[in-house]
């Protein structure tokens, strides 16, 4: 805590720096996130739950101006070595320093972790003073993540025209937990130990289902995708074909058979995908996907 003087009045500022945020603190950064939104078409959430790697390291930073909450950073650390960060100043306190100084203090906290970990900036394209401070900073634009959404019929007999593709509903069981691991390494290359987490996780989630997409004339399956059904509709996540089966339009032909795999009432189809993936981009937007939310991430 330190007092500056502005234009002749002392002002009292503060930094608290948190591993997690009690139910008064969440209501001010609340308050701060829907001033933001009030001024500018934000769509970013940060998080506001700990997901830091190690429980030392405080993931929440809040800075008071006369105990009133005027900017909040939010750090996302899965693990040492990479990391994400969202920030929020009140418009009405912007270009002040407040960021910097938030930002000063991040970079004391991780002091021991920064030669090896790069922590990405995350924007909505949506604030141009978020841009601007990216500008100040020299951050060069990465990369950008979009949600894509698209309305689908499950009446519709979307694969009875396709004989040669047919989907196949997976049982959780040991077995298949390593034939889908195998064939999301294949496809993904992940890791072999990141792929099998990644279906573990899908295996014991109530509310997804896991398909494998095999063709006529070959023993193994050749595709796989997942569907996590929740209250506005359902998440394709993990969709793809292996390497030695694309090029044929498997990708189209399987996408477009998905709607037979809909439950009624969950029929809107949402998707993440990145746009380093610029054929899968192009895949999602020719069968009708379009762009509900992005996210761009600066280093």
């Amino acid at each position: 805590m330190f007092l500056y003087s502005c234009g002749g009045t002392y002002m009292i500022m503060k930094i608290q720096t948190l591993n997690r945020l009690n139910e008064k603190q969440l209501k001010k950064v609340s308050a701060l996130l829907y001033a933001c939104r009030d001024y500018e078409p934000l769509t970013l959430t940060p998080p506001l739950e700990n997901h830091c790697f190690s429980p030392d390291i405080p993931c929440f930073y809040l800075l008071y101006e006369n105990n009133e909450l005027i900017s909040f950073l939010s750090l996302f650390l899965p693990n040492r070595y990479e990391g994400e960060v969202m920030a929020f100043t009140h418009p009405m306190a912007r270009q002040r320093g407040y960021f910097t100084r938030l930002w000063n203090e991040v970079l004391e906290q991780l002091d021991d972790y920064m030669e090896e970990m790069d922590l990405l900036f995350v924007t909505d394209g949506q604030s141009p003073d978020a841009l601007a401070a990216l500008e100040a900073m020299e951050g060069e634009y990465q990369y950008s993540e979009y949600i894509m959404e698209k309305g689908m019929d499950s009446s519709s007999p979307a694969s009875a025209g396709d004989t040669e593709l047919t989907l196949e509903l997976v049982q959780p069981s040991d077995a298949n937990l390593q034939l889908c691991t195998d064939i999301h390494e294949e496809i993904f290359c992940d890791g072999q130990s990141a792929s099998e987490a990644f279906i573990r996780e899908i295996f014991d989630t109530p509310a997804s289902r896991t398909w494998l997409a095999c063709e006529a004339g070959r023993r193994r399956p050749v595709g796989i995708f997942h569907l996590t059904e929740w209250e506005e509709g359902t998440y394709l996540s993990g969709f793809g074909v292996l390497p030695d089966a694309q090029g044929r339009g498997l990708g189209t032909r399987l996408l477009q058979a998905i709607p037979a795999c809909l439950n009624p009432g969950h029929t809107r189809l949402t998707l993440q995908v990145s746009s380093l993936n610029e054929e899968a981009c192009r895949l999602y937007q020719n069968q009708g996907f379009s762009i509900s939310l992005r996210r761009d991430y600066y280093y």
